[in-house]
C-alpha cells in the first residue's frame, strides 16, 4: 500500500470510529425531554440505549459473511448509509419510528463494530495495536462531541428532541466522503475462500475470556452513558451540567485510549490494564455513591479514564489474541454478538432497579459489582498468547 492510500485508509478508519457512539450517546441527555413527551417510563426509555446494544449482539454474526459476499470496504460503505438513513428516520413525529431508526443505526454499528477491527487486522497486521488505539480514540472523541453538544443542540432546536436526534445522520453521510475513494481502488468481492485450518474459538477459554471481558466492559460502560445524567440530575444538578459532565465522561476517555495507544506496544501482556481500568471504575461509582453532585466532574474523569482504556483493550484483545485477520473477523463476531447481548441488559436492569428502590445506590452498587468478573475475564485474556491455528483442518465454531 502507497504512503497516500495508507493515509487515506487512517483518516477513513477514524471517521468510520468516530460515528459509532454519537447516535446511542446523544440520547440520554435528551432522555428527560424524550420521556416527558412521550410518557415512556424510564425501562421503555432506556431502550433507547439497550435497543442498539441488542442490535450489536443479535447481529453482530451476520457482519463477517456479508463482508465476505460484497467486500469489506462496500460493507463499510453500506454502514455509512445505513447511520444515515437511521438517523432521518428518528425525525418524523412518531414514537415507532423513532425505534425504528434507532434500531437501523443499531445495526449499522453493529456491522461497523465487527468489520473495522477487520480492517485493521488486514491493512495494518504489524500495528494492530496500535491502530485499535486510534481508533478508540476516534470513538471516545465522537461519543464525548455528542456527549458535550447533545443538550446546546436541543436548545437550538427549542427543546425539539426530534431534530436535535436527527442531526446525527449529517455526520456518517460526510464520512462517506472518505471512504468512496478505497470503494473505487479496491476490488468489490472479498477474496476467494480457501480450506485452511480454523480455530474452533467456541471450545477456547481464552476466547471466552475476551468475549467476557468485551461484554462486561460493554455493560458497564452503555449502562453508566444511559443513566449518568440521570444520576446527576436527581443529586441536583442541572440538564445542561449533566450533559457536559457526561462529555467529560467520553472526553477524558480519549485520554485512557491515548495512554494505551502510547503503551500497549512495550508491554507483554495486558492484565494491568484490565485490573487498573476496574479500580479506576469502582472510585468513581463509590464517588458518585457518596457525593455525586459536588465532585460530579472528578468521577466523570475517573469514569472516563476507565472506559477509554477497557474499550482500547476490548478491541485489542481480539486482534492479538488471533493469527490473522480471518480469525479476528470471528473473533470479532463471537466478542461482539455475545458481549453486546449481556451488555444490553445493563441499562434496562439500571432502570428497573431504579424505579424499584426509588433511587441510583443499587444500579449503582450493581455495576460496582460486575467490575470484579469483568477485571478476572480481563486478566485471562491478557495474557501474552495467541490461539494457534491446528495443523488439520478442524470443526467451525
Amino acid at each position: 500500500m502507497s504512503r497516500g492510500a495508507r493515509t487515506g485508509t487512517v483518516i477513513a478508519v477514524v471517521l468510520l470510529a468516530a460515528n459509532l457512539r454519537p447516535a446511542v450517546v446523544a440520547v440520554s441527555p435528551m432522555l428527560t425531554d424524550i420521556r416527558a413527551d412521550t410518557g415512556l417510563s424510564s425501562p421503555a426509555a432506556a431502550l433507547l440505549t439497550t435497543v442498539p446494544v441488542l442490535c450489536f449482539g443479535l447481529l453482530a454474526p451476520l457482519a463477517p459473511p456479508l463482508a465476505r459476499r460484497i467486500g469489506l470496504v462496500p460493507a463499510l460503505v453500506a454502514v455509512l448509509c445505513a447511520m444515515t438513513v437511521g438517523g432521518l428516520l428518528r425525525l418524523p413525529d412518531s414514537v415507532v419510528l423513532l425505534f425504528a431508526g434507532t434500531a437501523v443505526f443499531g445495526a449499522a454499528i453493529a456491522a461497523g463494530n465487527v468489520l473495522l477491527p477487520v480492517l485493521v487486522k488486514r491493512e495494518f497486521p504489524d500495528r494492530s495495536g496500535t491502530m485499535t488505539g486510534v481508533y478508540s480514540v476516534a470513538l471516545s472523541t465522537g461519543a464525548a462531541i455528542a456527549a458535550g453538544t447533545a443538550v446546546p443542540v436541543l436548545l437550538i432546536f427549542g427543546h425539539a428532541w426530534r431534530p436535535a436526534l436527527a442531526v446525527w445522520a449529517i455526520p456518517p453521510a460526510l464520512a462517506l466522503l472518505a471512504w468512496l475513494p478505497l470503494l473505487r481502488n479496491r476490488a468489490a468481492a472479498a477474496p476467494a475462500a480457501t480450506a485452511v485450518p480454523r480455530i474452533a474459538l467456541r471450545r477456547a477459554p481464552l476466547a471466552w475470556a475476551v468475549t467476557g471481558f468485551m461484554g462486561l466492559q460493554s455493560l458497564v460502560y452503555y449502562a453508566t452513558v444511559a443513566w449518568l445524567p440521570e444520576i446527576l440530575i436527581a443529586s441536583g444538578s442541572g440538564q445542561e451540567r449533566a450533559g457536559y459532565v457526561l462529555s467529560v465522561f467520553n472526553l477524558v476517555g480519549i485520554a485512557g485510549s491515548l495512554i494505551f495507544t502510547a503503551t500497549v506496544g512495550r508491554t507483554r501482556n495486558q492484565i494491568g490494564y484490565a485490573l487498573v481500568s476496574a479500580g479506576l471504575y469502582a472510585a468513581g461509582f463509590a464517588g458518585l455513591l457518596v457525593a455525586a453532585g459536588p465532585l460530579d466532574f472528578l468521577w466523570a474523569a475517573l469514569l472516563g479514564l476507565a472506559q477509554g482504556t477497557t474499550i482500547s483493550l476490548a478491541l485489542a484483545l481480539i486482534l492479538l489474541r488471533m493469527p490473522d485477520a480471518a480469525h479476528a473477523a470471528r473473533m470479532s463476531g463471537m466478542a461482539q454478538g455475545i458481549g453486546y447481548l449481556l451488555a444490553a441488559a445493563g441499562p434496562v436492569l439500571a432502570g428497573v432497579l431504579h424505579d424499584a428502590t426509588g433511587g441510583w445506590s443499587w444500579p449503582l452498587l450493581l455495576l460496582g459489582a460486575l467490575l470484579v468478573p469483568m477485571a478476572a475475564a480481563g486478566a485471562v485474556a491478557g495474557r501474552d498468547v495467541t490461539l494457534r491455528i491446528p495443523t488439520t483442518i478442524g470443526v467451525r465454531s
